[in-house]
């Protein structure tokens, strides 16, 4: 194997290109990222970023001899070559590291989301006191988000779905002890509830209600692009299935060895005995 090319210069596909050469690789390592960035660690979007303590994530990775290409994303995949919006490249070595895209609400009106640094720093910039803010999820993006916001003076209405915030994430019952931290943060917490639409107006709920918002903040989670792998030959199940050792499979062709790490992938658990996918910092 003379050359791995990494797709994804995330906090996983760094890391990956750092153990690569740890382990004694010697051969060309390429990691290739759609942002125009370096690898940045993301959980401090919603938390430093935003209140403006710092402006930077950067992880600071050993990639001496990797070569690092930023702002080019992946656009299809054949076995041994990885075509981008700035032309092919060659591997016979591949690992997947492209993580996953937040989901979007059907409508027409402005949305923003909290994905990348550039969403962080973009989200930041509007926050000022009076701005009618409306975030469509009670997760941990929401809830960060919005005690924030509110503590720059906007207005922040939370919409969930759910009874609980953070049901997915923490249970029931342990959820609904978060509910105070709205009302001593000063946002309006709207509890099951359902969306609708967005608009230039502000959100629909269902039943036709609207909500009026300067900003529209959408956090109900995300999912793997596998768009762009739909005719490449590995096998995909809401995400880029592999095994225990995150190795993927080719069906119908023989290609090149993958694997997949962090946010795409769809592994298998032995604790668990099922696929798993977590999109979670200690994954990636």
């Amino acid at each position: 194997m003379q050359r791995i090319v990494i797709v994804g210069a995330g906090m996983a596909g760094g890391r990956a290109a750092v153990e690569l050469r740890k382990r004694g690789f010697e051969g060309d390592v390429v990691l290739v990222g759609a942002e125009a960035h370096r690898p940045y660690d993301r959980p401090p979007l919603s938390k430093a970023v935003l209140t403006g303590r710092i402006d930077d994530t950067t992880i600071p990775l050993t990639l001496d001899g990797v070569e690092v290409v930023t702002g080019r994303r992946a656009t299809a995949l054949r076995p041994g070559t990885l075509e981008t919006d700035g032309g092919p490249l060659a591997y016979d070595g591949l690992v997947l590291a492209t993580g996953s895209d937040p989901i979007p609400l059907p409508g027409d009106g402005p949305v923003r989301v909290l994905r990348t640094v550039d969403d962080a720093l973009g989200l930041r910039e509007v926050l000022r006191p009076g701005l009618r803010l409306v975030i469509v999820g009670a997760g941990w993006i929401g809830a960060e988000v919005a005690t924030t916001a509110a503590a720059a003076g906007v207005e922040v209405t939370v919409v969930e779905a759910a009874d609980t915030p953070l049901r997915a994430a923490l249970g029931a019952e342990i959820g609904a002890h978060t509910i105070d931290w709205y009302t001593r943060a000063g946002v309006t917490l709207r509890l099951g509830v359902s969306v609708e639409r967005t608009t230039a107006d502000g959100l629909v709920l269902a039943g036709g209600e609207l909500l009026p918002a300067d900003e529209i903040l959408v956090g109900i989670g995300a999912r793997p692009d596998l768009g762009w792998l739909a005719d490449s030959g590995l096998v995909l199940d809401r995400g880029i299935v592999v095994d225990e050792y995150l190795a993927a499979t080719w069906s119908g062709v023989d290609g090149p060895p993958v694997v997949a790490v962090g946010d795409c992938a769809a592994w298998w658990s032995r604790r668990y005995e099922r696929r798993l996918r977590v999109e979670h910092w200690d994954c990636a």
